[in-house]
């Protein structure tokens, strides 16, 4: 068993992501299922077709759902999948994606803790050419 991923994003931003991390690695090592927030779907629907996909995804090792950003539709969505094996973070980008697709052999707290660290590690200012 692993710990299930669930992306909930804007649009299309998981399915993006998610798309880049596989032709990066070239293979998804834990099981991902990817619900995009569309601005016409019912927010009844959202919960039920975030409910479902966590309880898909968790085989007893839990759900790492990422989502993209903190107090918007996704994450509200994603937060009430209020369960204690269930952990959200906000933020996503490629860089936490591809962290948590390293490690897929960690439990869930681990797995939180790379996610948040590659997320954060992965921004940084580019030097120009000209500086050291």
């Amino acid at each position: 068993m692993s710990v299930g991923i669930l992306i909930v994003c804007h649009g299309h931003i998981g399915t993006a992501i998610v798309d880049s991390v596989r032709s990066i690695i070239g293979t998804l090592p834990l099981e991902v299922r990817i619900l995009d927030i569309l601005t016409d779907m019912p927010r009844e629907q959202l919960v039920e077709e975030g409910t479902r996909a966590v309880d898909e995804l968790d085989q007893g090792d839990g759900v790492l759902v990422l989502t993209d950003l903190y107090g918007s539709t996704p994450a509200n969505v994603a937060c009430l999948q209020d369960r204690e094996n269930v952990t959200v973070v906000a933020g996503l980008n490629l860089p936490m994606l591809l962290r948590v697709m390293n490690y897929p052999d960690l439990d869930l707290p681990a797995l939180v803790g790379k996610a948040i660290s590659g997320g954060r590690d992965g921004i940084l200012i580019c030097p120009r050419k000209d500086q050291p």
